[in-house]
């Protein structure tokens, strides 16, 4: 008897939501991940595969089935509820491959853990950068991490940079079960616009 079900919703904005999924359905299909928010949803863009959805002929592209490691850009014409039923949780200590350079990977699981403890200490230092949505923080060395992005959070899709390839599983030991929404925000000059990209 394998762990118990879950059920759970991403709230999504209008645009593009960098998101992840802590668990799936035993069918994990684009089709079948996608299906409460069908007409709403427009594409999904992973790390190198995109779909778009067609009214007549469904999901189209290069996605098949949704990664637990990965994160998507899941862009909706719409504020909607990604919805997710009889979900299977992915193993907190799931092992993420990364190569060198910028890698967009999910968090496995449903709370929230600081950067700094959630990265295992041997590994640490060759991640340069995280980048999650509208949000950022760097490695400063000793200094620690710096930035507006402070925490990983489920449900989140994060691009990870790193200066060389490296293997990894999260520390969630410390995880909390409230996502962390302390966001301190971009702060962005006045007269200036900031605009998210998937590229």
């Amino acid at each position: 008897n394998g762990p118990a079900q879950i059920d759970y919703c991403l709230d999504l904005h209008e645009g593009a939501n960098l998101i992840s999924f802590y668990g799936l359905p035993e069918d994990a299909s684009i089709t079948n991940m996608m299906s409460s928010i069908e007409g709403i949803a427009t594409g999904v863009i992973g790390e190198g595969v995109a779909a778009n959805y067609n009214e007549s002929l469904g999901w189209m592209g290069s996605i098949d089935t949704m990664s637990p490691v990965s994160g998507y850009w899941v862009i909706v014409n719409d504020v909607s509820s990604l919805c997710i039923d009889d979900a299977i949780p992915t193993d907190p200590a799931i092992e993420y491959n990364l190569h060198t350079g910028a890698n967009l990977v999910s968090f496995p699981g449903e709370g929230s853990v600081s950067i700094g403890p959630g990265l295992p200490d041997e590994i640490e230092g060759f991640v340069s950068g995280i980048i999650g949505e509208g949000v950022a923080a760097n490695n400063m060395g000793s200094m620690g991490w710096m930035g507006s992005l402070s925490a990983f959070n489920g449900g989140k899709g994060y691009w990870m940079i790193t200066t060389e390839a490296i293997s990894f599983a999260f520390d969630v030991s410390s995880m909390s079960r409230v996502k962390n929404d302390a966001v301190m925000g971009l702060t962005v000059p006045e007269g200036e616009k900031v605009y998210q990209s998937t590229q």
